[in-house]
C-alpha cells in the first residue's frame, strides 16, 4: 500500500510539474522541488490520518530519488508549440530562437507570445480570441529568458529595470546568508587543506606574498578587498583585462585559474560578508566605473552581494570588454530577477562541472 500511494503521489507531482514547467520562462528546478515536496507532504498527511504504517526514511528517500528523475524528464520535454506576435522583444525572440516559435493558426498552438509592453493594437483581436479559447498568453521577455537564461537588454526595453523591481524575495536573502555560511563552515577543513597546499605551491613558484588583495565593487556599489592567490609574475595592475596579462601568467598560475583554485581565499570574503557563495562576480572598481558609464543598467548588478560563482560564469564563462560585459550583465540580471534557493542550487551543481572541465577559465 505504501509503495502504491507513494507512486501515486509522485505521479501527480510529475503531471503537475509537466503542466506548470512546460512553458519557457519557468524555473523548472524550483517547480519540480515544490511539487514533489507538496505531494509528499500530502502523502504523509493521508497516511497519518488513515493511521497507515509508513517509513519516513522510505518516503524521504523516494522523494530524493524522484527529484533528479523529474528534472531529467523536464530537460527532455518536447518544445511547446507557440505562435509569435511581432513587436518589441518578440522580434528579438524570433531572431534568436525563431526556429522554436512557429507562427501558426490558433488551433495548432499551445500558447501565444507577445511583448505586452510594446503591443500592436491590431494584435488585440488575436489575443482576445486566444484568451477565449483558453490558450495561454505569454510575455515575450519571459519566453526569451526561458530559452536563453538572460534578461533582454536594449535601448527600448525596460526588462532590466523589471529585474530590480521583481527582486524582492522576502526572507530568502537572510536564509541565503545562513545556509551559505553554514556550508562554508562545514567545508572549511577541506578548504583549509587545499588552501595550504596551494599557498605552498605559489610560494615555491612566485615567492612572497602568496595572496594579493584587489579592490572590487560589492553590494550597493561599496568597494571591498577581494583576496586571491597570485598567478602572475610582478605586481598586480588595476583595470587590466586578463587577456592583456597572458605573458605574466606562470604555468602553475594557468592551472590554478583553470580549476579556480586561485579563488580559494575568497571564502574568507564570504565569511566576512563581502561576498556570497552564489551571485554576480565582483568586478574591479576601475573597470566597474567604466562599465557604468558605457552600460546604463550596469549598476543594477550591485543590488545583491557578489558571488564566488554565478549564473553568468556557469552559462557564459569569462568575458571582457564592454560588449562581453553587456552579455554578462544580461545573465546577472536574470539571476537577480529569479533569485531563489533552487537557482542557487542549480548554479552550484553546474559549478562542479565548470571546475572539473575548466569551462570559461582565463
Amino acid at each position: 500500500m505504501l509503495v502504491l500511494l507513494t507512486a501515486l503521489a509522485h505521479l501527480l507531482a510529475f503531471l503537475s510539474t509537466d503542466r506548470m514547467a512546460r512553458y519557457p520562462g519557468k524555473e523548472s528546478w524550483g517547480i519540480a522541488a515544490f511539487n514533489l515536496l507538496l505531494f509528499s507532504l500530502l502523502l504523509v498527511a493521508v497516511l497519518a490520518l488513515g493511521r497507515l504504517y509508513y517509513s519516513r526514511g522510505y518516503v524521504l528517500t523516494a522523494t530524493f530519488l524522484s527529484f533528479p528523475l523529474l528534472v531529467f524528464y523536464l530537460t527532455r520535454m518536447p518544445p511547446v508549440r507557440l505562435a509569435l506576435v511581432p513587436g518589441g522583444v518578440a522580434d528579438w525572440l524570433r531572431a534568436h530562437v525563431g526556429e522554436k516559435l512557429p507562427i501558426a493558426r490558433l488551433d495548432e498552438v499551445e500558447g501565444v507570445v507577445a511583448d505586452l509592453h510594446h503591443l500592436d493594437p491590431e494584435a488585440l483581436p488575436l489575443l482576445a480570441e486566444a484568451s477565449l479559447r483558453g490558450i495561454p498568453i505569454l510575455h515575450a521577455a519571459s519566453v526569451y529568458e526561458g530559452y536563453t537564461g538572460r534578461v533582454p537588454l536594449g535601448p527600448h526595453f525596460n526588462e532590466g529595470l523589471m529585474a530590480l523591481a521583481e527582486m524582492d524575495r522576502g526572507l530568502y536573502p537572510w536564509f541565503k546568508r545562513l545556509w551559505e555560511v553554514g556550508l562554508v563552515l562545514f567545508l572549511s577543513p577541506l578548504i583549509l587543506v587545499l588552501g595550504v597546499l596551494v599557498a605552498l605551491l605559489v610560494y615555491w613558484d612566485l615567492g612572497r606574498p602568496v595572496i594579493f588583495a584587489q579592490e572590487r565593487v560589492g553590494l550597493g556599489g561599496r568597494p571591498f578587498k577581494a583576496y586571491k592567490f597570485r598567478t602572475m609574475r610582478g605586481a598586480p595592475r588595476e583595470g587590466v583585462y586578463v587577456g592583456e596579462e597572458e605573458a605574466r601568467l606562470t604555468p602553475l598560475g594557468r592551472f590554478l585559474r583553470r580549476y579556480r583554485l586561485d579563488e580559494l581565499p575568497q571564502f574568507w570574503n564570504i565569511l566576512k560578508g563581502d561576498m556570497s557563495l552564489v551571485g554576480p562576480r565582483p568586478e574591479q572598481r576601475v573597470l566597474a566605473e567604466v562599465y557604468a558609464k558605457e552600460i546604463p543598467l550596469y549598476p543594477l548588478r550591485h543590488s545583491v552581494r557578489p558571488g564566488l560563482t554565478g549564473w553568468a560564469q556557469v552559462q557564459q564563462g569569462y568575458t571582457e570588454g564592454v560588449e562581453g560585459t553587456r552579455l554578462k550583465l544580461s545573465y546577472d540580471l536574470y539571476y537577480i530577477k529569479h533569485l531563489s534557493f533552487w537557482l542557487d542550487l542549480r548554479i552550484l551543481v553546474k559549478t562542479l562541472w565548470v571546475i572539473g572541465t575548466g569551462f570559461g577559465a582565463r
